[in-house]
């Protein structure tokens, strides 16, 4: 029996040596597998803690910045002057593995989107065709086809306004019904202007252009631009402001030509001899004065090699108090 059973002997034995091979390849890819998914987790967890200490840096930037701006403002007329310092340049930290860049700028010398409209009570926006007309110099100034900009400052409109009655070259809930994801009109202000890229005729690269110069306050009615805060970069605001009657050489010449300690009050400015020429109404004169409300606060956070943006917007209503309106923070583009 004994010399009969060897030959099943050796086979039992092959097949458990077999099994015993096949279970620890099974184990060994397992392990593979378990040892890369700790490898993700463990990066995973370091992306989350990284991203989560550059948020604390960023709020500590937005708090130092909030406190420099309600510092400054108990003196405005010291604050808001063509050569203050917060005007010049964005100011760098150094952090530990990285670095941390802040820049505060005046959040008044923007075109306000929610302009477009005037409030007439009790929830009813009504299109105004003034700041229509103002948003599409402002477009043109920039260089948009003129055709374009008209559509896009109809279609932000009817965006914004409570009807349901397209203006010309606008549109209404039915443009947009008909398209592969249908959506409707906000028929509300807008909380940021990143919505206008949901205009019909609007297109990431015009609204790359047009970013820099528009904003979307909470309020329905347009912004009287700082004239002593504004920059060089700004002068597409006042074209669109002055109705194209001064081009670009010629609002140059007035920034460049402000005082140091910039305008007194907005008289001084409507003295000016360009402006003056121009026999401004009471409606262009609303249109540019010297005072600042909103505050717009960037804070650019790198941070072991992953760069962070967070960016504010504060209200200041007089004395050193300043109210927080919005605020954003993600991934840096």
């Amino acid at each position: 029996m004994s010399l009969d059973a060897s030959p099943f002997a050796h086979r039992e034995s092959g097949a458990s040596l077999v099994s015993a091979l096949l279970l620890v390849a099974v184990m060994a890819s397992m392990s593979m597998m378990l040892a890369g998914e700790l490898r993700v987790a463990m990066r995973r967890s370091a992306n989350m803690d990284g991203r989560d200490q550059a948020y604390w840096y960023a709020l500590g930037a937005r708090e130092y910045a909030s406190g420099l701006i309600a510092n400054a403002m108990r003196e405005p007329a010291t604050a808001l002057r063509p050569d203050a310092a917060w005007l010049q340049s964005a100011r760098e930290f150094p952090i530990e593995r990285g670095v941390l860049t802040g820049r505060i700028a005046d959040g008044n010398n923007c075109f306000n989107i929610n302009g477009l409209v005037v409030d007439e009570g009790q929830g009813l926006l009504v299109a105004d065709a003034t700041q229509r007309g103002r948003f599409e110099r402002l477009m043109s100034a920039l260089g948009v086809p003129a055709t374009e900009a008209g559509r896009i400052a109809a279609e932000a409109s009817d965006w914004i306004d409570s009807d349901n009655r397209p203006l010309p070259g606008g549109g209404e809930d039915e443009r947009y019904a008909g398209l592969a994801t249908p959506y409707r009109t906000g028929n509300t202000l807008m909380a940021e202007s990143g919505e206008l890229l949901a205009l019909a005729s609007m297109t990431p690269t015009l609204y790359r252009l047009i970013e820099p110069h528009v904003c979307a306050r909470p309020v329905a009615a347009p912004l009287p631009l700082n004239i002593n805060t504004m920059t060089g970069d700004d002068w597409p605001l006042l074209v669109a402001v002055f109705d194209g009657a001064l081009g670009r050489v010629a609002v140059e010449g007035i920034l460049l030509s402000r005082p140091a300690a910039g305008f007194a009050n907005a008289e001084a400015f409507w003295t000016l001899e360009p402006v003056q020429a121009l026999t401004p109404d009471a409606s262009l004169r609303e249109a540019v004065g010297v005072d600042t409300r909103y505050f717009d606060v960037t804070v650019d956070v790198l941070h072991d090699g992953q760069s962070y943006r967070l960016e504010a917007v504060f209200e200041w209503r007089g004395g050193t108090t300043l109210h927080r309106l919005t605020q954003r923070y993600g991934y840096a583009q």
